[in-house]
């Protein structure tokens, strides 16, 4: 069963907004880039499904991400994903800065 307590203070803590349906024990969460969705499977040594939902393609339905022990460790894997895709995106800009300042000085 997935801790409503927990997950309400993780969420609160790192700015993600969630939705937690208590009759069937799923929780959606939403970043600014994905959407995810958390099941608990409580016959399993990693008993946290995490889901996750495309935006841009194959946008319908969820597929499995992993499977994770704790609700910290769910978190966590949320966060390096997001990361993940937004530092690919700080660096993309910081290579045309660069182009751009070095176009200027020859």
């Amino acid at each position: 069963m997935i801790n409503q307590k927990q997950l309400e203070y993780l969420c609160r803590k790192y700015s993600i907004k969630y939705q937690y349906f208590e009759v069937t024990d799923i929780a959606l969460l939403y970043t600014p880039l994905d959407t995810w969705q958390i099941k608990y499977v409580g016959n399993r040594d990693r008993p946290y499904c995490l889901l996750h939902k495309n935006k841009i393609k194959q946008t319908k339905k969820f597929h499995v991400q992993r499977y994770l022990r704790t609700l910290p460790q769910l978190i966590d894997s949320i966060l390096r994903h997001k990361n993940v895709l937004s530092q690919i995106y700080i660096s993309k800009i910081h290579k045309q800065n660069n182009n751009i300042k070095r176009k200027e000085v020859i």
